[in-house]
């Protein structure tokens, strides 16, 4: 496609997607007439709020304000973060992350199969604590077993895993949310969150084979797009990402002040 038409189609997309739209007028009422409210779900590691599903900022303030020591809850597709941030500045900041999407009636399937592991559902308690295990290594918070299987059993979630066929262990792992099954998104979208890999058990090509595994499954499923939030500062997991086709987009990550998230608000040193 020709740039001209390229940045065209790219700015339509934008003016009737409402989660791209970060500043301005809530949502139309024909695009949120059947849109669930105020809805968070809890991830295990934290809670992942929808910032479109909330009209009032100090319902948003309220959840950060019951957060868990030792949990990240973050709020994302919020409108008019920066007023949000003036209402309580000392509770919240803007995460240093940058957002992607990937399109998915622009996705390409690929030819080539992985070679040495396979991507599967995750099934029991036992495939969720290696999970855990490889979040620990990855130095990422852990989640609750129980609830990561309550949720695999929902519609929301969908935790994929890598495997060894040759011993049977999980390599890597990542988990996939359905937003039209969360809250009913107008936009008809999804994203994934908590890619990773064990350090000790790398193959080639894991992470791309799950990103794969989590698109062509929500394509599958007919929705519209599938979005993450990366590290600024990660340049590999970003050129991966651009390789598979995501764009970068206008949508923030807010969490709390804490000690977990301490370096991205202080100016020290990054991990």
């Amino acid at each position: 496609m020709p740039y001209r038409e390229e940045r065209k189609r790219f700015r339509l997309e934008c003016f009737m997607t409402p989660s791209l739209h970060s500043w301005g007028e809530n949502i139309p009422e024909i695009k949120k007439k059947d849109m669930q409210s105020d809805i968070a779900i809890d991830c295990g590691w934290g809670h992942l709020i929808f910032g479109q599903t909330f009209d009032d900022d100090r319902k948003l303030i309220e959840l950060f304000l019951e957060e868990e020591t030792g949990r990240r809850d973050l709020a994302i597709y919020v409108r008019n973060h920066h007023v949000l941030l003036s209402k309580a500045p000392n509770l919240l900041f803007v995460d240093p992350s940058i957002t992607f999407r990937l399109w998915l009636h622009n996705y390409r399937m690929s030819k080539k199969k992985p070679e040495g592991f396979h991507i599967r559902f995750m099934t029991d308690e036992r495939d969720a604590e290696r999970v855990n295990e490889i979040y620990r290594k990855s130095n990422m918070v852990e989640a609750d077993p129980v609830l990561m299987m309550k949720n695999q059993y929902s519609h929301v979630f969908n935790y994929f895993v890598a495997e060894d066929p040759e011993d049977g262990e999980i390599i890597g792992t990542i988990t996939g949310i359905d937003h039209k099954a969360a809250f009913n998104d107008p936009d008809n979208g999804a994203s994934f969150w908590a890619l990773a890999v064990d350090p000790n058990r790398r193959a080639k090509g894991i992470g791309r084979a799950l990103i794969r595994a989590v698109a062509e499954y929500y394509l599958a499923k007919g929705r519209n797009y599938l979005d993450l939030s990366v590290m600024h500062n990660n340049k590999k997991a970003i050129a991966l990402y651009k390789a598979l086709g995501f764009k970068q987009i206008p949508v923030y990550v807010i969490k709390r002040k804490n000690d977990i998230n301490e370096a991205y608000y202080t100016g020290g040193p990054q991990p």
